[in-house]
């Protein structure tokens, strides 16, 4: 393999070049060969150091050299500086007392930079681009779609308020809005839907910088939670302008006594310290019905707010309200939804994928997720560990998605019936029957069965009434 430069800092790319196995060349700014790659000598089967500095231009003159001839044809098509890309089938051929083919291959050429400084990379191999394919096209969609979504929406949380429909509109507004002011935030949500990356979000937007604590509100008391507050409480302490937040997780479920707590040191800090409230949807008030205080817990039901927070609480959280949607009421948002958790998986290292198939994407879709967000994120972490390529198929996906069948009646366990038994205790029943409505009058039995007295006798010996009256 030839070199570009001498500089150490090419090598590195230079071995990565020719890991890839691809004919791989650079035109300089003049339009001599300034780089080619191991893969151009073997194609072109000739030391590749012996093509450096030669020209490749289309449509200068050929020395007899027929390293001269090599080095032109491996020129760009006309135009190269004005279009900025190209493709071209290039088949050199090595003229000689033995004139020697060289197999054709597509050529994509680009140009960097601009004017007299410009340079162009070219890579020769097989290339499928000017064929349709549906899976591609569908995922070129798609990323557009998603790209445009992230310039509108640069400042708000990816993933759970990814999408187009009314929904994720209205949650994207939700977020802004409450990025931009430092307010309290109560965010209502079903379990799996990355509240907590919501409200680091909002918290990150509306107060970057600012000194944060994460409390787990059902496993508080009093005490924990002030061990848990205790320092963004000392940063309070520092001056009267410190400011900080605290995130609940589980309000609705954190026990009254941490609730008021909690109030206490929301009420000292003088609203320097911003509570960012994680609740249930499980238990919410749809409407502001009159409903009245309950004595025994001290805990009311506003309108619009789950049940289990105390009054004063409430208060603080009766502003800004950030609700979450289950994943299946947003189903139209679910292929952008999964094509940015598929970016993040693979910019994560967790696999090459980088599209769905559509049978894939249409068996996500009819699925369920019980467990929202969180399911799918999982499901594409599966996916792209079992994938070997760049697309998910349905294959690939978790068995309970791939095998899911919506409306489907689930079959009746059978059930293994001894037919013998069942027409002997009918039978059993009867002539007990027929005796009993005879007063064990035996031949008044057998003509009620249409059978005769003898054969009445040896049912009953074979049922084990023989003894009978």
């Amino acid at each position: 393999m030839s070199v570009m430069a001498n500089s150490t800092k090419i090598r590195p790319l230079g071995r990565l070049i020719d890991k890839a196995n691809s004919p791989f060349w650079v035109i300089g700014p003049d339009g001599r060969l300034v780089f080619l790659s191991a893969a151009v000598g073997d194609w072109l089967t000739v030391e590749p150091e012996s093509l450096i500095g030669r020209r490749c231009l289309a449509g200068t003159s050929i020395t007899d050299d027929p390293l001269d001839f090599l080095a032109a044809s491996l020129a760009p098509p006309p135009g190269i500086l004005k279009s900025g890309t190209a493709s071209l089938l290039i088949q050199p051929t090595f003229p000689g007392a033995k004139l020697r083919r060289i197999a054709a291959l597509d050529t994509r050429f680009v140009r960097l930079g601009q004017g007299d400084e410009s340079i162009t990379l070219a890579v020769a191999g097989s290339f499928q681009d000017h064929l349709a394919d549906p899976v591609i096209d569908a995922a070129v969609v798609l990323r557009r779609q998603l790209d445009s979504w992230r310039r509108r929406h640069e400042t708000i949380a990816q993933g759970v308020s990814v999408g187009n429909s009314r929904l994720a509109q209205r949650l994207g507004k939700q977020i802004r809005l409450a990025g931009s002011v430092r307010s309290d935030v109560l965010i209502v949500s079903p379990p799996g839907c990355f509240a907590e990356s919501i409200a680091a979000s909002v918290h990150q937007c509306s107060a970057a910088g600012e000194p944060i604590a994460t409390i787990d509100g059902p496993l508080m008391d009093a005490e924990l939670l002030d061990a848990s507050l205790a320092a963004v409480i000392a940063h309070l302490a520092d001056s009267e302008t410190s400011t900080a937040t605290a995130i609940l997780k589980g309000i609705d479920q954190t026990p009254l006594e941490a609730q008021l707590r909690l109030v206490e040191h929301l009420r000292e800090s003088t609203h320097r310290l911003r509570l960012i409230a994680i609740a249930s949807d499980s238990a919410v008030v749809s409407s502001g019905a009159d409903t009245e205080p309950n004595p025994e817990l001290d805990v009311f039901l506003e309108a619009s707010l789950p049940v289990g927070i105390t009054p004063p609480l409430a208060d603080h959280l009766c502003g800004l309200t950030i609700r979450l949607h289950p994943l299946a009421d947003r189903i139209a948002d679910l292929p952008m939804i999964a094509t940015a958790m598929l970016d993040r998986r693979r910019a994560g290292g967790d696999g090459l994928a980088d599209r769905f198939t559509r049978a894939a994407l249409d068996a996500m879709v009819i699925y369920p997720w019980p467990d929202n967000f969180r399911e799918l994120d999982q499901a594409i972490r599966h996916a792209m560990r079992s994938c070997p390529g760049q697309v998910i198929g349905l294959e690939h996906l978790p068995l309970a998605i791939r095998s899911y069948r919506p409306n489907e009646s689930v079959p009746k366990q059978q059930q293994t019936i001894d037919l013998d038994q069942v027409v002997a205790q009918f039978e059993s029943d009867l002539i007990r029957e027929a005796l009993e409505s005879s007063a064990g009058n035996r031949a008044e039995a057998a003509r009620k069965l249409n059978i005769s007295r003898a054969r009445l006798l040896r049912k009953l010996e074979s049922i084990g009434d023989g003894d009978s009256p």
